[in-house]
């Protein structure tokens, strides 16, 4: 069951994604994650050019910050969850791959810079995407590269099934809270993720001095419509 709702601590959010961890990293190093191994990570992946620090933002298990450390040296991840760090850290960590619990606000406190940042389907699963993004902003170099994933707006309503809810405006943001599902099954956890617009994303990306340059649509095996929208934007 999918429902638009009023509010949630973020506390709870960071919870909920602790109490799915095993579950997230089963799913992908069994292959039951098509969207994710066969659509999102190729995407993120091929955007990503020569780096001399790259760092994961809401990196989760830590499965694709492994994967970009294949072709870039020096990568980090860190992701509020601390059951995912702690499975990270266990099948990824090593001396040039290091993954710590942190929010990206917390992080862009201590001047850490990069001139390469990746985020996986993060920025819709956060209470404040302007704070999001401002805090990614300052950890990039100047012309440094963000690239994101996020769930299309115009369509993941409607694969999710609160297109038609009472609640719901497309140009307002609001919570949605259902229990977490990928194409090859259903979970009992709940999560939580916020819509946003395209405008809602555009402008806040531009206002926190980033310029767009790409956009992709991602649809993933078996749809018609596109479920995911890759952004990539440059800071300025």
């Amino acid at each position: 069951m999918t429902n638009i709702i009023s509010g949630k601590e973020e506390s709870k959010i960071v919870e909920e994604w602790d109490s799915i961890a095993a579950i997230r990293e089963y799913q992908i190093s069994s292959g039951l994650d098509h969207s994710a191994i066969e659509v999102l990570a190729p995407a993120i992946l091929k955007e990503i050019s020569k780096t001399s620090g790259l760092i994961d933002i809401g990196c989760g298990t830590g499965w694709l910050t492994a994967q970009a450390h294949l072709l870039h040296q020096n990568c980090l991840g860190i992701d509020p969850s601390k059951k995912s760090i702690e499975i990270a850290n266990e099948k990824y960590g090593s001396a040039s791959l290091k993954f710590f619990v942190s929010s990206i606000e917390k992080l862009s406190l201590n001047g850490m810079k990069f001139d390469t940042a990746i985020s996986n389907m993060v920025a819709s699963n956060v209470l404040d995407l302007n704070s999001f993004i401002k805090s990614s902003r300052q950890i990039l170099e100047p012309n440094g590269t963000l690239i994101m994933t996020v769930p299309h707006p115009c369509f993941w309503p409607q694969y999710w099934g609160y297109v038609n809810d009472k609640e719901f405006l497309y140009s307002e943001t609001c919570m949605v809270e259902g229990n977490f599902k990928i194409q090859n099954g259903i979970t009992s956890h709940i999560t939580t993720h916020f819509h946003h617009s395209l405008e809602n994303y555009f402008n806040i990306l531009t206002s926190q001095s980033f310029i767009v340059e790409k956009l992709v649509e991602l649809k993933g095996r078996g749809f018609k419509l596109p479920r995911f929208l890759l952004i990539r934007a440059k800071a300025i």
